[in-house]
């Protein structure tokens, strides 16, 4: 398929997840919508094309989007938003490699051997 052989498809969408993430954080409200969250990652899981690049993607995401939104979002916000994520930042980084990293990983892998098996 083009869109796992093509490397400007590759890099697009290595780069949409981390501003997808900058987007839900700042003007959307995860609570209200995790179902559309958790489509929108199950998506991503489908047209990465390795896992190089949802390694990419994900330290783009925590190295630069989480960052920018802090620094640019909450910080100057009013709200003990800020506070509350620094001082959590340990444990909200647990809580993401087991709920959201380890699945996407093996949604991805799993993608990957079942396309692997079916292209022989």
């Amino acid at each position: 398929m083009n869109i796992y052989t093509k490397p400007i498809w590759k890099w697009a969408i290595t780069i949409l997840y981390p501003i997808f993430w900058y987007s839900v954080m700042t003007w959307g409200s995860p609570m209200n919508s995790w179902f559309m969250t958790i489509l929108i990652l199950i998506l991503f899981c489908m047209a990465w094309a390795g896992v190089k690049e949802m390694l990419i993607s994900t330290g783009l995401t925590w190295f630069v989007a989480i960052p920018c939104w802090w620094l640019l979002v909450a910080r100057p916000d009013p709200s003990a938003t800020a506070a509350n994520f620094a001082a959590h930042v340990w444990i909200i980084l647990v809580i993401y490699l087991c709920v959201v990293f380890l699945p996407q990983l093996l949604i991805l892998t799993t993608r990957m051997r079942v396309m692997l098996y079916y292209s022989k």
